[in-house]
């Protein structure tokens, strides 16, 4: 199904769908498969990249919407910062949004959340500098009702969006464009929030390093710090070092079971881009804390047996 067709028919089957169960609901089943289906299509850049259809949980949502998450930011909607289509309360258009998870800025502002979404919109533009003249950056207007709703915190999370009026979807290949210029803007968002703000946030392996080589450090230490592909590759390579075969439960007990750190073994140099592989099975390691300290000094970032032959097997004979 095209983007195209799958827009009108969210818009134009969601309000009737109101009126009924939704439990088992095809036009449910319909935004939490066919819609993300047919975004993922368009996006096709790599498994880098989640796409979530949430029509509501156990009952309607007055602004449903289909998500776009950067896994090395967020795998859902409640907090960091997503592109999501947000489907207006009165079902007169939609939006593309560069937007903000609200569940964890509600639980930490309560009142002041709305604020708090604000003022990190105005800093996120900040960041991103110039956007697409087509873009409007800021609050949007998803005819919410109620101000207490879900819909008015998304509305005030909004960073920049390009909205879409019901009757007047443009057509695929417009949609698609618009779509990648948007996972343009994300990946730029995503890469400025991989600078820090000053020298007293860096890390003791960060020091020093010139922005280029900074930013790419940051970036792989956020693939490794993902914790659910952390825990996949865990669970596939074991709990024991494979550069010196340390093995924390047998030098701590109970405390250390199951404690390894995922080392992920794309180079550094090759950190360009969107595309990143993610395969828990091929792309990842396991490593004990030093061992991983010591291979990203090393010459040897990609090449666990190689490093293991120069810095520990040496070092044992």
């Amino acid at each position: 199904m095209s983007i195209n067709a799958a827009l009108n028919i969210f818009l134009e089957e969601y309000p009737q769908a109101l009126e009924q169960r939704f439990s088992g609901h095809s036009v449910a089943d319909f935004i939490r498969n066919d819609v993300p289906a047919a975004v993922r299509d368009v996006l096709d850049v790599s498994d880098r990249y989640l796409v979530h259809g949430s029509p509501g949980q156990g009952n309607w949502a007055k602004v449903p919407w289909v998500a776009v998450y950067d896994r090395f930011i967020t795998e859902s909607a409640q907090d960091g910062f997503y592109l999501v289509y947000l489907v207006r309360e009165d079902f007169k258009g939609v939006y593309l949004s560069l937007n903000q998870g609200v569940t964890t800025v509600r639980k930490v502002y309560g009142a002041d959340a709305k604020v708090a979404l604000a003022a990190r919109a105005a800093d996120y533009i900040a960041r991103l500098g110039s956007v697409p003249a087509t873009t409007v950056t800021g609050a949007i207007d998803l005819a919410v009702e109620k101000a207490s709703s879900l819909g008015a915190f998304y509305e005030a999370g909004a960073i920049c969006s390009k909205y879409y009026e019901r009757g007047s979807i443009p057509a695929d290949d417009d949609l698609a464009d618009d779509l990648h210029q948007f996972v343009d803007l994300y990946f730029r968002l995503v890469t400025k929030d991989l600078t820090p703000t000053s020298s007293s946030s860096a890390e003791d392996d960060e020091v020093g390093l010139e922005q280029e080589d900074l930013t790419k450090l940051r970036e792989h230490k956020r693939i490794e710090r993902n914790r659910k592909l952390s825990e996949k590759a865990k669970k596939i390579h074991g709990y024991t070092c494979q550069a010196c075969g340390f093995d924390f439960s047998r030098q701590y007990g109970e405390i250390g079971r199951t404690y390894i750190e995922a080392h992920h073994l794309t180079p550094l140099h090759t950190l360009k881009g969107q595309k990143v592989s993610l395969d828990p099975e091929t792309d990842f390691s396991v490593l004990c804390s030093n061992c991983h300290r010591m291979i990203h000094r090393s010459e040897f970032v990609d090449k666990v047996e190689e490093f293991r032959a120069r810095y520990v097997v040496r070092r044992e004979s």
